[in-house]
């Protein structure tokens, strides 16, 4: 069995109807055939992408939740996450993308 990659990505993306999601390029280092988990983030239409629009405090208050709901810090939870300790739960690959998400608009 071949061992889980954890790759991570901000690609932008316009949602088309009945599901579908049209992305504005290709990923990179995603091999044919290799099952994703995506995190959908809507922003506000005709607006630039700023910290305002994303939310940064909304953000920041989503990763809160995460550390107070199981009791770890961001940094060590997504240290172990990387390292594939902590599973692929739900809340866990969203608390990674919100950790990243963040990461990117701070920088």
């Amino acid at each position: 069995m071949e061992k889980e990659r954890v790759i991570s990505e901000v690609i932008s993306a316009v949602y088309e109807g009945n599901g579908l999601v049209r992305l504005a390029q290709e990923p990179k280092r995603l091999r044919p055939q290799e099952h994703v988990a995506i995190l959908i983030i809507p922003i506000p239409t005709k607006r630039e992408l700023s910290i305002e629009t994303v939310g940064l405090d909304g953000l920041r208050q989503q990763i809160q939740d995460f550390e107070a709901r199981y009791s770890l810090e961001t940094s060590e939870f997504y240290a172990r996450f990387l390292r594939g300790e902590m599973g692929d739960k739900r809340d866990f690959i969203i608390w990674a993308g919100l950790h990243e998400l963040l990461q990117r608009i701070t920088a």
